[in-house]
């Protein structure tokens, strides 16, 4: 059994843990909290900014800017050149369906539907924006992209982190999501990345003597 595996194993199950604990016991204090304390402040605006960052129609556009320019020069562009730019395009394109066919799925209520009509919980199958709170959509394309980076260039990791960790925690300062989304949208946007990394970098086994 390989690393990616064992760390899978182990911390899917405890990613759904904390997610039922924030669920059960954590999101809607918080969100309230927020709104109630920060609605009025500078916060929201300045956590709008930093959603842009991974704005929907943005990532689309330059995701698939970047394919097609990557396959039009394919043959042009040094074949090690070619493998980084499709697997950052496809993690980004697998992690952004997975979001949103688990969005359409679950259908939860986001944080709008508690403040103006106490509604909470998941009502199951929706494309309603309203109700497609879980996972956070720009939580799962800024750590699928940033940990597709984090492959990559490992020395920019710990601004790759910050990146995305603002990113995520700004959905919840603007109240468009629970913890529990943004938990659910870094989760998957790593894992989708981090299993395509090992199918487009497939680690090969050194060849060990005999005994």
């Amino acid at each position: 059994m390989n690393q990616l595996t064992k760390f899978t194993l182990v911390a899917l199950p405890l990613s759904a843990a904390l997610y039922l604990l924030l669920y059960f016991f954590a999101d809607r204090q918080v969100d309230l909290y927020v709104h109630s304390h920060f609605s009025t402040s500078a916060l929201p605006h300045i956590a709008t900014a930093i959603s842009y960052m991974a704005n929907s129609n943005i990532i689309k556009i330059l995701t698939a800017a970047t394919l097609i320019a990557t396959l039009l020069l394919a043959g042009k562009n040094p074949p090690a050149t070619t493998r980084k730019l499709l697997f950052i395009c496809l993690s980004v394109c697998a992690a952004i369906i997975i979001s949103d066919a688990l969005k359409y799925i679950l259908a939860r209520n986001r944080p709008i539907m508690l403040f103006e009509h106490g509604q909470y919980g998941l009502t199951f199958f929706s494309n309603k924006w309203e109700l497609n709170a879980t996972p956070s959509g720009h939580t799962t394309r800024i750590f699928s992209l940033m940990t597709a980076f984090s492959c990559l260039w490992r020395k920019g990791l710990p601004l790759f982190i910050i990146i995305a960790l603002a990113v995520g925690l700004s959905r919840i300062a603007v109240t468009a999501h629970y913890p529990s989304d943004v938990l659910f949208g870094a989760v998957t946007g790593t894992f989708t990345t981090l299993w395509l990394h090992r199918f487009f970098f497939p680690v090969i086994p050194e060849n060990k003597p005999g005994l």
